[in-house]
């Protein structure tokens, strides 16, 4: 009974960081790792395929690589710009500010993809472009209010409650979406690709709707400016590239940052390629790969909470390694897939793990970072998180072009998991 009590927090700050989890999940979900790139494959880029111009030269790409290359770019702004946002946001205590507008511009553009038809290569891939930069730069100053709102011995828990309301909702969503694709015909729709840009409109309300509480209910900040003369510091003065050498003074952050950039490569490219994978490699039907990641989400709940009670009595270091291991074991396996079955019972195994890598990550981090520098320190961590985000899915489809064989470029994926699980072994457990 204890156990089920503490799935719900105690105070409204916590009820609003966890529900923010259960709004912007549905994109990570229903958008940017289900319907998205299926519906750009099989429905926005003909064919064919299409030719980009570089270099005075026609370089002929298709759907797989060219969405791997667009996530690969929106992460590289986010990467160049995480630092520096994040400790804007601290001096001016505008936190909640930044998130909130993050909010509104990733909702908008999500609920813009409704308008997305075949055809619309490029408009589809900007406005996936504005939504995705928001949701990454969103969770910078999400995950920075985990040291303001939960002591030190709560946030290995906390962090994984975050993660498993997110699993629920975004779940839940896209529960829905399924169900809808497969009675499209009964509900009026006339296909299947008409259904999909309506979830892409249900996904942005959804994101609006469950991000009220964040407004009420998040601590507000007191401003402090840090120049002597009470003024915010130039945006590309010297103070610009300090941001980038601070963290040099806590090693056990840089440490962190530097395993986390490899591992978390390994899992982005998981997921923002494995739908893709599925329709294009594999040929599954749209509902066999929606039926994959609902399944995902049904186990990633109970995946992160189980690994963040585990790390509550053994560390979180200790099951961050425990888990990076199974991922090892999940690539390895992912090399063998060949049918929807298959397909399903991995994205099991990838939903146990999941949820508990990251939020265990997340918590390990906030031990080792100042706590009234969490905006600014939290870039950093988005730069290893989302600057591997860039690489695993860029190396993904270059390598698909390359070799013409997807299965190569998985077990590439394998190397980032096992150098991450070496530098992360030197990480201390606490600051």
């Amino acid at each position: 009974m204890s156990l089920f009590r503490r799935l719900f927090p105690k105070d409204r700050a916590q009820w609003a960081w966890c529900l923010y989890d259960w709004a912007n999940s549905a994109f990570a979900t229903s958008v940017l790792a289900v319907f998205l790139p299926v519906y750009f494959a099989r429905v926005v880029v003909p064919p064919e395929g299409v030719s980009l111009p570089i270099f005075g030269r026609a370089w002929h790409t298709g759907a797989s690589s060219l969405w791997a290359y667009t996530v690969s770019l929106a992460v590289l702004l986010v990467v160049v710009s995480a630092p520096l946002v994040g400790r804007v946001a601290d001096e001016k205590a505008s936190r909640k500010g930044f998130l909130l507008f993050c909010v509104a511009a990733g909702a908008s553009a999500t609920a813009f993809l409704a308008s997305c038809g075949a055809g619309d290569v490029f408009r589809t891939l900007a406005t996936f472009l504005a939504a995705y930069v928001a949701f990454s730069t969103s969770e910078i100053f999400y995950n920075s209010y985990l040291p303001h709102i939960a002591a030190p011995w709560t946030r290995d828990w906390l962090s994984g409650l975050g993660y498993a309301y997110g699993y629920v909702g975004g779940g839940l969503l896209l529960a829905v979406h399924l169900w809808v694709l497969a009675h499209h015909s009964s509900l009026g729709l006339e296909d299947s690709a008409r259904a999909i840009r309506l979830f892409f409109l249900s996904v942005g309300i959804w994101w609006a709707v469950f991000s009220v509480p964040c407004a009420l209910w998040l601590p507000k900040e007191v401003r402090k400016d840090l120049d002597e003369d009470g003024r915010p510091p130039h945006l590309f003065s010297q103070e610009f590239r300090a941001v980038y050498r601070e963290i040099g003074f806590f090693p056990g952050a840089f440490r962190m940052v530097c395993a986390y950039f490899f591992f978390n490569n390994g899992i982005q490219t998981v997921i923002a390629m494995a739908s893709m994978y599925g329709a294009t490699a594999l040929q599954l039907k749209t509902g066999d790969i929606a039926l994959a990641f609902l399944i995902t989400q049904a186990v990633a709940f109970p995946g992160a909470v189980l690994l963040s009670r585990l790390a509550e009595d053994w560390g979180a270091k200790r099951v961050l390694l425990v888990s990076i291991g199974l991922w090892c074991c999940i690539v390895l396996g992912a090399y063998k897939v060949q049918n929807a079955f298959q397909f399903q019972a991995l994205a099991a195994c990838v939903g146990f793990v999941l949820g508990g890598s990251q939020a265990l990550s997340r918590s390990l981090f906030s031990r080792l970072i100042p706590r009234e520098r969490s905006s600014q320190f939290f870039g950093f961590f988005a730069v290893g998180g989302k600057f591997s985000a860039l690489l695993g899915p860029f190396f993904f489809g270059l390598m698909q072009d390359l070799t013409g064989q997807p299965r190569s470029a998985i077990l590439s994926v394998l190397l980032f998991f096992l150098v991450g699980f070496a530098l992360l072994w030197r990480v201390p457990s606490e600051g």
